[in-house]
């Protein structure tokens, strides 16, 4: 049981990480976002969580 809750917990923490980091991408400017190879926009359909 704590292992499927750990795994859980895990999940959302980095679920949590990837939005954050797209977040503070998707603010820098556009001409950075090109020289490191970054794409306009991140696709909506993108799965955000595991399960």
């Amino acid at each position: 049981m704590f292992k499927s809750l750990n795994r859980i917990r895990a999940a959302f923490a980095q679920a949590s990480r990837r939005r954050r980091t797209t977040r503070d991408l998707s603010e820098l400017p556009p001409e950075i976002r090109k020289d490191i190879g970054l794409p306009d926009s991140v696709p909506d359909n993108e799965i955000r969580l595991p399960f």
